[in-house]
Parts: C-alpha cells; structure tokens; sequence
C-alpha cells in the first residue's frame, strides 16, 4: 500500500469541468468557513468531516455565533471526528480572532517555517509579529501571511493563499485568476504555491494541466502538456501510481490497469 498521505482519493476530472472537486473551491468566496473546513480536514477524511462542518456551520453559520457557542455544543457536534476538544478550541479561536482582526490587505503576520522547504521561509519572523500590506512595505517576503495570527498551519495557509488570497488583495474577482480585475498578465496565487497536502497537489497539477502544462509538486517546474496526456485526462483514463505522480491507464473503467 502507499504511504499514508500520498495518494489523492478524488477522480480526476476532465479539463473541461468547472471545478477540480474540492471543499476548498467550494468556500473561496467564504473564507472563514474555508479555514473551519480545513481544520476538520487535518487528520480526517472529507467524507467524514465534510458533513460535520456542514452540520456546525448550519448551526453557527457566522464568526460571532460560533464564537458565543457553548463548548459542549460544540465539541458534541464535532465528536464523530475525534479530538473534538482540540478541533472546538480551535475553530472557536478562530471566531474570535477574526471577529478581533479579520484578515485585511494592509496587514500580514509572521509565520515561523513557511513556506515549508524553502530556505529562509519565515526563519526571521516573530510568531505573530505584524508588518504592512506586501505591496507597502514591511519586508519580510514570504516570511507573513494575512492569516499569520489565526493559524501557523501550513495546510491552512497553502488554502487560503491557493483559494482566498488573490481575491482579498484586490488582484482578481475569482481565485482562479480567470474573473474580472485581474491585470494583464497576472499570475494567480495558486501557481506559487508547493502543497505538502495531497489533494491540493492533485487539484494544482489539474489546474495546471488546464493551462497546457504538466506540473511538478515537490519542484515546481512545469512541462508543456503531452498530447497523450491530455487526451487521457479527457477520457478519464488518468489515475495516481502508489507515490502520487499521474499515469495513463488502460480503460476508462478500469482505474487498476496501467498503460
């Protein structure tokens, strides 16, 4: 069997799909619930958590109602996912925080270590320490984060900076670099960012394929997109190996059979 955490469990969709299948792309327009979903996702698979951050959200749909929650209704609602006591605490700080200091433009916060694997990433910032918007100053390069002062979670941070981050910094109407108000030549977040997580690793290397490229997601470099494997994503005849890269397969049907 694979390691634990390098296979993706979603199909991957043909080009031509509106969307890669992902809660994320789902909350990019809301992204305090998009930070409550990746929490529960941390450890937990979506068909377990999915529903239960459905369910919360239902009953504490606003910053300021989860945040006035009484801890046991909380933790008895998020029990099926376990370490419920940790994920309340967590998704209540969250209310707290961003009922306090809601993510803004002209703020960021240091994030110790992130980006990870990137030499210097965050190793001369304070916890929290704060600093200008990035187009006014501050320093610090990758080393703050809009979010710094809600989560140091490099899963959070990879999603809000792949889903939320263009659109809050006033860069483009849509995640995807695609909506209105994006400059010429405009490079969407999402293509700087190197996921540890598997699924946003096979989500961008979809996203990359739809722009004509064939990404890697440990190096970052990028190939143009083979006609045999364009072809086979839009057969559906594209599937994962047991380290996560992408291989053709036989059938459509027949996700067990490699070409």
């Amino acid at each position: 069997r694979p390691p634990r955490g390098t296979v993706s469990s979603l199909p991957i969709p043909r080009l031509s799909a509106p969307r890669f299948g992902l809660i994320q792309e789902e909350l990019a327009a809301t992204p305090f619930r998009l930070l409550v979903a990746v929490t529960f996702l941390i450890r937990t698979t979506g068909r377990a958590a999915i529903p239960v951050f459905r369910q919360l959200m239902a009953r504490f749909p606003t910053p300021a109602a989860l945040a006035a929650a009484a801890d046991d209704e909380v933790v008895r609602l998020i029990r099926p996912l376990g370490l419920a006591v940790v994920r309340c605490d967590k998704v209540k700080r969250y209310a707290r925080g961003w009922m306090e200091a809601p993510p803004e433009r002209a703020r960021r916060y240091g994030v110790r270590g992130y980006p990870l694997g990137v030499a210097g990433g965050g190793s001369g910032v304070r916890v929290g320490e704060e600093f200008g918007g990035e187009d006014g100053g501050g320093g610090c390069g990758g080393g703050a984060w809009e979010i710094g002062h809600l989560t140091q979670g490099p899963y959070a941070i990879d999603s809000w900076r792949i889903f939320c981050r263009d659109v809050l910094l006033g860069r483009s109407e849509c995640w995807t670099g695609k909506g209105k108000g994006a400059e010429p030549g405009f490079q969407p977040e999402w293509m700087r960012v190197l996921p540890r997580d598997k699924e946003l690793r096979a989500c961008l290397r979809w996203m990359w394929m739809r722009e004509g490229w064939e990404w890697d997601p440990v190096t970052g470099e990028r190939e143009p997109l083979r006609e045999e494997m364009r072809r086979a994503v839009d057969e559906g005849r594209v599937g994962y190996d047991d380290h996560g890269g992408l291989v053709i397969l036989d059938q459509a049907a027949d996700l067990g059979t490699q070409a």
